[in-house]
């Protein structure tokens, strides 16, 4: 599976930058570059576990650099892409099979005299980032950009490991396109959109079983795992890896994960549900019997700020705009003083679920069809309850589409 990149859309936000190409090293983007997973160097989470070249020029392809223990696959996966490897700490020996009879030992030997090893070689501890950048200095050759401007995610890489590439490549002004990275990734594809639905569709049902089969008496982690299996259930045949989060707030005071449900106990359930590295995120509240009158107005407070947030979520406003739509809400409704950093967010491909842009009473980002967003307006009132009210949107030129199908009313357990 190739990546997920827009070039045409690239093109334009480079060129807009006045970068000639993005370099790309933090394993999330190295995915969304490529389709495949960085490897396991990327565990490290430093500079050269891999790279990705985007060139703004769309004649030129992509050109990526992966440990030697992925490159063949990589090769397999994307064969328009220009791979160079380098070498990390795993030796995965070949076997030649002839002739026939050898030991098993000298067969491997000749397998690993075939890949052609200089006399003095030798594996590093973990990588080299060092070798990855020469590889990458090669691949920027072979497309004519040694002395290019060049876009890197410096959101990522650490101060040490940016030191070490601007050494390492000093014909090459090198600037930050984490910014150009940002916005190429806030518009999705089909197949990112399908992911991010998935995840909701999942995420529902495991709410669904929650609900069903949720009662007081249960701690908090059974609650949890009544979700989880109600997830496990709906993902099964999936051919996407699906992993889950879950951020659980039980009773009027946060309890902990042992503390077990009683009458009139209010459950926040903010879930994520990660499908193929494509991370949903929803809220859903719950009381163990009915609400109480304060538990019931607040929740309704939540619902029309929610509307009237949400009838702003339309091409062409800014985020700012829909953020102070739901501040003026909370407002009007006697909440005067309440003050929420963002109501929402970017999703998609990244080790949270909460990814730019946000928004936030400071953003000034155009909102624009295609984009998938996350609303939410959260009321976290200590000694009552926290709640949370969350849908997964897709922008599209009419306005948002919600992703989720459950209601957003306050839902009774037992």
């Amino acid at each position: 599976m190739t990546g997920f990149v827009d070039r045409q859309r690239a093109t334009q936000l480079m060129q807009r930058a006045g970068i000639a190409a993005l370099v790309l090293s933090a394993p999330e983007a190295f995915h969304y570059a490529t389709g495949a997973s960085i490897g396991p160097a990327g565990l490290f989470r430093r500079a050269g576990a891999g790279f990705v070249v985007v060139p703004a020029r769309q004649d030129l392809p992509i050109g990526v650099v992966v440990a030697d223990f992925n490159a063949t696959q990589l090769r397999t996966a994307a064969p328009e892409m220009v791979v160079r490897s380098h070498p990390i700490w795993i030796e995965a020996a070949p076997i030649e099979t002839e002739p026939a009879g050898l030991p098993l030992a000298e067969r491997i030997e000749a397998g690993l005299a075939s890949l052609g090893r200089a006399p003095d070689f030798a594996r590093p501890a973990t990588f080299d980032l060092a070798g990855s950048v020469r590889q990458l200095q090669a691949i920027l050759a072979d497309f004519g950009l040694e002395r290019a401007t060049l876009g890197l995610d410096l959101d990522f890489i650490p101060a040490a490991d940016f030191a070490a590439i601007q050494a390492l490549l000093p014909d090459c002004p090198v600037v930050d396109g984490s910014l150009v990275q940002d916005r190429l990734r806030a518009l999705k594809s089909q197949r990112e959109i399908d992911l991010l639905r998935q995840g909701i569709i999942l995420s529902e049902a495991g709410l669904e079983r929650l609900q069903v089969d949720a009662m007081a008496g249960m701690r908090q982690s059974d609650l949890v795992a009544l979700y989880r299996q109600g997830v496990a259930t709906a993902a099964a045949g999936l051919s996407h890896p699906v992993i889950t989060a879950e951020y659980v707030t039980l009773g009027a005071r946060a309890k902990g994960a042992d503390a077990r449900a009683v009458a009139g106990d209010p459950l926040k359930c903010d879930m994520v549900c990660t499908v193929g590295g494509y991370a949903s995120d929803m809220s859903r509240n719950f009381t163990f019997g009915p609400p109480s009158a304060d538990q019931a107005e607040l929740h309704a407070i939540a619902e029309r700020a929610f509307d009237d947030g949400l009838a702003e979520l339309v091409p062409g406003n800014t985020l700012a705009h829909v953020h102070r739509v739901a501040t003026d809400s909370l407002a009007r409704q006697g909440l005067r003083s309440y003050r929420r950093g963002h109501f929402g967010h970017g999703v998609g491909q990244s080790v949270f679920s909460e990814q730019w842009p946000f928004i936030s009473a400071g953003s000034e980002v155009v909102i624009e069809a295609g984009m998938v967003l996350a609303f939410e307006i959260p009321l976290y009132i200590d000694g009552l309850a926290s709640f949370n009210l969350e849908d997964q949107f897709l922008i599209t030129p009419d306005g948002p589409v919600a992703m989720n199908r459950l209601p957003r009313r306050l839902e009774v357990i037992g």
